[in-house]
């Protein structure tokens, strides 16, 4: 209780980061309720429904991959740019506003009858995708400039659960709603919700650092200088390095894990709601850990010497789970196995958070969090193509479980590079350097 009275604090005591919380919170909304509805209506592997997490098979997992992730990764590098020298109030403003133009206009379209093209709802599903790790990237590396660095750890644990709880609320309301009414005016309530997410993040007053006024044309000259400047900053950087890494390989461990349980439960489940019992016995099981990862945070936070080892515990944990119980084909062991990754993911990830906003200067904060974006593009990547090459009916669990062994094997590689940077020990340098 004592973490949710300190989120509870920095919510109603710090404006500009609740404002900041109100844009990435109700952008996640917004995704919960035009993703349910949108994706629905996708024909995508010759039937309907588009869902990454619930992909049915490793054919599928891949091509959705490559479709998602690999056009992403290739402008990201840019996105960072944008974030580090454009007004990043602006930035949470078009990100969530552009959307909720693009889907207002989808609504209306399907609200009067019209025939949308297949390709038009990709392409808007798509967009609600990219907006979103903007927003993310721009909420992350604007956090620190909300708040007192100390109160880092609390802050992105209230924005990691917050932001998934909106997310999950929207899309099982709208999950529901498709059973009763139309698409459209279920999809024209997302993107007014995005327009409300837009409007938090203009009211911001500070997000960061005030940038050198520069016209368009040399921002786009500079602009390849710029990502080899963050590249360059953050290998110097070895906490920001090592963090970056740390969150690619927890990231393939939990794509490759959450999707081959879902194959697995599919299995194990059957009826007329079979997608939603999976969603439930795996999704709900992984929400509760999270959330004892939220109570949590702060003391554990508190209790060890560094940030450093509270990641490497909690991802840990996280393997462990996955290696233990990976090879277990029940529903019991599928839900306490997403309990442990939910737990472990969660802590780690707010920790990995922590430790890049600690140890780059704001200027480069938007770089960094583009190479998270990289880094989670590429670990689906990575996890769909392991997926495919390797997954077969006879040997699923025996995989699920492996990969939990190869992640527990890389990550002490890890907690080497952790060792030798110094990141273990407590008189680690943890404050970012000034802005320059």
């Amino acid at each position: 209780m004592d973490m949710l009275r300190r989120g509870l604090a920095l919510l109603t005591k710090k404006r500009d980061f609740a404002l900041l919380m109100g844009a990435q919170y109700f952008a996640q909304a917004g995704d919960g309720i035009a993703q349910a509805a949108l994706a629905k209506l996708i024909v995508f592997g010759g039937e309907k429904g588009f869902d990454i997490e619930g992909a049915k098979s490793p054919d599928e997992l891949l091509q959705m991959a490559l479709l998602v992730f690999v056009p992403y990764t290739i402008i990201s590098p840019f996105l960072g740019v944008v974030i580090d020298r454009w007004d990043r109030r602006r930035l949470l403003f078009v990100a969530n506003g552009l959307r909720a133009v693009v889907i207002a206009g989808v609504a209306f379209a399907l609200v009067a009858g019209a025939a949308v093209p297949n390709a038009v709802l990709l392409l808007s599903l798509l967009l609600t995708l990219a907006s979103t790790r903007v927003v993310l990237a721009t909420k992350s590396a604007a956090l620190p400039a909300t708040l007192d660095e100390e109160q880092l750890v609390e802050a992105n644990a209230v924005s990691q659960l917050g932001g998934a709880l909106f997310q999950l609320g929207g899309f099982g309301v709208a999950l529901i709603a498709t059973d009763f009414i139309d698409v459209g005016p279920i999809a024209l309530v997302g993107a007014i919700v995005y327009g409300a997410g837009a409007l938090f993040g203009l009211r911001i007053r500070k997000a960061g650092e005030a940038r050198a006024a520069l016209t368009f044309g040399q921002e786009l000259a500079h602009v390849v200088r710029n990502i080899a400047d963050g590249l360059r900053e953050v290998s110097r950087v070895p906490k920001a390095a090592a963090s970056i890494a740390t969150y690619f390989w927890l990231r393939v461990l939990w794509s490759f894990s959450l999707v081959g349980i879902g194959f697995v439960a599919r299995e194990l489940i059957s009826g007329k709601n079979q997608d939603f019992q999976v969603a439930i016995l795996t999704g709900g099981a992984g929400a509760v850990g999270a959330a004892l990862g939220f109570f949590l945070a702060h003391r554990l936070s508190q209790r060890v010497s560094t940030t450093a080892h509270l990641v490497l515990g909690a991802s840990t944990v996280a393997g462990l789970g996955v290696a233990i119980l990976g090879g277990l084909e029940m529903k019991a062991a599928l839900a306490v196995l997403t309990f442990f990754l939910g737990f472990g993911f969660f802590l780690a990830k707010i920790s990995l958070d922590t430790m890049v906003q600690e140890a780059l200067g704001d200027d480069f904060r938007g770089r960094a969090f583009s190479l998270y974006d990289i880094s989670y593009n590429l670990a689906w990547v990575l996890a769909a193509g392991a997926m495919k090459l390797l997954w077969t009916k006879d040997s699923q669990s025996l995989l699920i479980a492996g990969m939990g062994v190869v992640f527990l094997l890389g990550l002490a590689g890890l907690a080497a590079w952790f060792k030798r940077a110094g990141l273990l020990s407590p008189s680690a340098v943890e404050k970012a350097p000034a802005a320059g």
